[in-house]
């Protein structure tokens, strides 16, 4: 996902957001019985995997600072967790359910400042995605 470039002037304090895209996971799913299975998945912040929280850390290679970034799943922040497809894990959540076909889960990307001052450059962050099905 881009976000392109985000004017500093765009973010009014700490917590503001500027800046959205939305794009799709499309999964091709095949080989099932045909009978719907459940959905979920767990994001995992690759720059710190500890991460819990609902903001992804930039990479070490950023060169902005006082901002991070914020992913969505409609109007629900997304909290990072374990890279594990074990059911239960934390920060888990359902994505919906599906059979054999195409399944798409819409996530949107945002900028958060985080801090008082803000100083431009290049603000990137790796999440992965984990799957499991029940």
């Amino acid at each position: 996902m881009s976000l392109g470039t985000v004017s500093v002037k765009a973010f009014k304090g700490v917590g503001s957001n500027a800046g959205t895209t939305t794009e799709n996971i499309t999964l091709s799913c095949s080989g099932g019985e045909g009978s719907s299975r459940d959905v979920l998945i767990t994001l995992t912040d690759q720059t710190q995997p500890a991460n819990r929280t609902d903001v992804l850390s930039l990479t070490r290679a950023s060169t902005a600072s006082g901002v991070a970034l914020q992913l969505l799943r409609g109007p629900t922040l997304i909290r990072y967790g374990a890279d594990s497809s074990v059911i239960g894990n934390p920060n888990q959540w359902l994505a919906g359910s599906t059979g054999n076909g195409t399944f798409s889960i819409p996530l949107t990307a945002r900028y958060i400042q985080t801090e008082r001052d803000i100083t431009a450059g290049t603000a990137n962050g790796v999440a992965t995605f984990t799957m499991a099905y029940r």
